[in-house]
């Protein structure tokens, strides 16, 4: 049990020597205004139940005797405990749930999920990240398919030629990259390209069956050579015939030896001059001058011409049969013409030469051609062996064109692939980022259900305060689990005559917050809190103005069961100084309200006798604490008129009390005028005022001071309001003296033992 407490350096109390609170007792009642240092009292007892870690430094030269953490259990109930203990869904008006160390899981389950929505966030975002280079990945795949697709292009006119892959960009784009894997040097332009097509499908490739024959050929030119040399020869009769001379002489050969045809023997008459001077001399002259070795070469001649055209026949013959079958580009018709041409002329060269013996004659030879006709026999082989190896070509070709195709699409895959490893590269940064978070995640999961391991189960707690709202006739609403999360229960207040839907329109007063709170403040004094594992502590209840914003109703249970926990062991002597719960070693209470303050220490009731009762005060913004073993209170009318008569004597030079002051003049002045019938409010003081006395504006800003700023009736309020509020404490006694020296000068008199001028 604590016995003294120091409490030094904190908010009004003294930094030098503190406020000592000596010889405290099993039960300790604390009664002082607000502001006057009450909670500092309860914030001090809470903080020495803390761990040093979570220990506020601001008390840190405070000190007190008695206290024993391993042996007691300190509880407190005030704002903090309310606000730690009592927490209500943001989300859901009128849900809430309790137990401080629920609302600390349950803190610490949001800041968990909280921490698994960032990574989660984070997540999304690198997850919309590969998304987004993956569509960045897929639409250059879609253009690269269809860039290397529109090589296809080139080939449109190829119409008989069928392209593997013609229904199929993937499997198109597949073969071009299969292609690319193996290296090459050359690639056929398209233009060869275009000429092997044509080669090989606009044309009609068969197998020529008929070749040149060359031995004709070859039989042809030796006539030619022995022509040759023949019509290079000068052809002529004999010479020693008297008329040879002269017929050489004028150049008549030729003609006499045609005319001579024309000679008969049996007529005299001369061919040319038709004169009878044919004789047979002259024909024997005629006869020596074109002898045998004359008719010999002329008929070499003849021969030679009739063995020309024969082979020549034999030479076209066999040309005429091959274009029958092959005759690209007219090859055979052309050279077939220029044969025609060169035998016609060589057969006349010829015929001259026969009518000419004399003259030297010269044929053009087929070998002029030779290398037409050699084109004709490579044509042939050439077209042979393509229809031979056609299949294969065309299939050569088919690997050229998609070589072509590759080569021009290397480019725009090599970019596309540089483009797609940057890409793939920043996906598997954001796959190695998305690992992380979701390592980080699954830690916040697994510890979120480490926390809701340690969870208290408050329904047990909830159902005594239903049963403790039941016995003392509550009815304005009953307690509800709606729900559980993370193994905290959530509740609601259902009312009367209301569903059990209806609780999300309705929010919780602060009254009512309060009031639940207490409630539950008193099931852990019970020793309901299981997890604290306090069970064998005693326990040091400390409470501190629980009727703040309660009914009357909410105000009479808070006090009934504040009651029960003081209540004394028995009336024997010994057992009238402890408690009747074994569990409670020790309790104080803190309040501001003199009806609480009266009804919670009102000795007839069966409470512990060990008990004090301290005063605390504020002057000059520093606070006392002093005490006495007093077992009669004063009615709450004659504490506040002690109140400002203490404060009066030790008249504060600031401000800093002038709340409490006023706070406390309006009660008195309530009180009063009530009494003597003026009215229920401290206007009511003003009503025998005289409205053209200035005072007046001074004594209505006034009530407006101490009413908090509310009901301004004049224009002056503000102004005079503005300057009192900041004034000395000394002009609000002055007023108020002022007031009741108008309402009540004797009362004023005889409360202050001071004489009113």
């Amino acid at each position: 049990m604590i016995s003294t407490i120091n409490i030094k350096g904190v908010a009004s109390y003294n930094h030098t020597t503190g406020v000592d609170i000596l010889d405290l007792k099993n039960l300790n009642y604390f009664f002082g205004f607000n502001g006057a240092g009450k909670s500092t009292i309860a914030k001090y007892l809470r903080n020495i139940s803390l761990d040093t870690a979570n220990q506020n430094q601001d008390f840190q030269n405070c000190s007190c005797t008695g206290y024993n953490s391993t042996q007691s259990q300190i509880l407190v109930f005030n704002e903090e405990f309310i606000d730690e203990n009592f927490r209500q869904n943001s989300e859901l008006k009128g849900v809430f749930s309790l137990n401080q160390t629920n609302a600390t899981i349950d803190t610490q389950i949001a800041s968990q999920q909280s921490i698994i929505d960032s990574y989660q966030e984070r997540k999304d975002i690198y997850n919309n990240r590969i998304i987004h280079f993956q569509s960045l990945i897929g639409e250059e795949r879609q253009n690269l398919l269809n860039k290397c697709w529109n090589e296809r292009n080139s080939f449109n006119t190829f119409t008989k030629f069928n392209l593997q892959h013609a229904g199929s960009k993937p499997n198109h784009f597949s073969r071009i990259e299969e292609i690319l894997t193996t290296p090459f040097n050359s690639v056929a332009l398209l233009e060869s390209l275009k000429n092997d097509y044509d080669n090989f499908y606009e044309k009609d490739i068969e197998e020529v069956s008929i070749l040149f024959n060359a031995a004709h050929y070859r039989d042809l030119r030796r006539i030619e050579q022995k022509l040759t040399a023949i019509l290079d020869e000068i052809i002529v009769g004999t010479t020693d015939v008297d008329i040879a001379e002269t017929i050489d002489a004028i150049n008549s050969r030729n003609w006499i030896e045609q005319g001579q045809e024309f000679v008969k023997e049996e007529n005299d008459t001369c061919p040319f001059c038709q004169e009878e001077t044919i004789t047979s001399d002259l024909r024997s002259k005629f006869l020596r001058l074109f002898d045998e070795t004359y008719q010999a070469k002329k008929d070499e001649i003849k021969n030679l011409k009739t063995l020309y055209k024969t082979n020549v026949e034999l030479v076209k013959s066999n040309l005429v049969s091959i274009q029958n079958e092959f005759n690209p580009e007219n090859i055979i018709s052309n050279l077939l013409l220029e044969i025609n041409g060169q035998v016609e002329s060589n057969i006349r060269i010829i015929d001259e030469k026969l009518l000419a013996t004399n003259e030297k004659k010269s044929i053009t030879s087929i070998s002029t051609l030779i290398q037409k006709l050699k084109n004709v026999v490579k044509s042939i082989s050439d077209n042979n062996k393509l229809d031979a190896e056609l299949d294969e070509k065309k299939d050569k070709m088919q690997d050229e064109l998609w070589l072509h195709m590759a080569a021009k699409s290397q480019h725009s895959i090599l970019s596309n692939n540089q483009r797609k490893g940057r890409l793939e590269g920043l996906i598997t940064t954001a796959n190695s980022r998305i690992t992380g978070f979701e390592s980080n995640i699954e830690t916040a999961k697994q510890l979120i259900e480490t926390l809701r391991s340690q969870t208290v189960n408050t329904t047990e707690a909830v159902e005594k305060i239903n049963i403790v709202l039941s016995n003392c006739g509550f009815e304005g609403f009953e307690i509800v689990e709606k729900d559980s999360q993370n193994n905290i229960s959530r509740y609601f207040l259902k009312r009367p005559n209301t569903t059990a839907n209806e609780f999300i329109f309705n929010s919780l007063s602060e009254g009512e917050k309060n009031f639940i709170s207490f409630l539950y403040f008193y099931q852990l004094c019970l020793g309901t809190d299981d997890i604290a594992a306090n069970s064998s502590k005693k326990k040091i209840i400390v409470i501190d103005d629980p009727v703040s914003s309660l009914d009357s109703q909410s105000l009479f249970i808070v006090s009934t069961l504040i009651h029960s926990l003081i209540q004394r062991k028995s009336n024997t002597n010994t057992e009238r100084k402890q408690f009747k719960n074994e569990q409670i070693s020790q309790v104080f209470i803190l309040t501001h309200n003199i009806y609480f303050y009266k009804e919670v220490s009102f000795e007839r009731r069966p409470m512990c006798t060990n008990f004090w009762h301290y005063k605390i005060s504020k002057v000059n913004n520093s606070t006392s604490v002093s005490g006495s073993y007093n077992k009669t209170v004063k009615d709450d009318y004659s504490l506040m008129w002690n109140t400002l008569k203490e404060i009066k004597s030790n008249m504060p030079t600031d401000s800093s009390l002038n709340i409490m002051i006023s706070n406390v003049m309006r009660r008195i002045i309530e009180s009063y005028v009530n009494f003597i019938g003026y009215g229920n409010d401290s206007w009511s003081s003003l009503q025998v005022e005289d409205l053209s006395d200035p005072s007046f504006y001074i004594k209505s800003a006034f009530i407006s001071t101490i009413n908090d700023e509310s009901h301004k009736v004049h224009a002056m309020d503000s102004t005079y309001y503005q300057k009192i509020i900041h004034e000395q404490p000394q002009i609000l006694f002055n007023v108020f003296g002022s007031i009741f020296k108008t309402i009540g000068k004797t009362h004023y008199e005889l409360q202050m033992d001071e004489v009113l001028n």
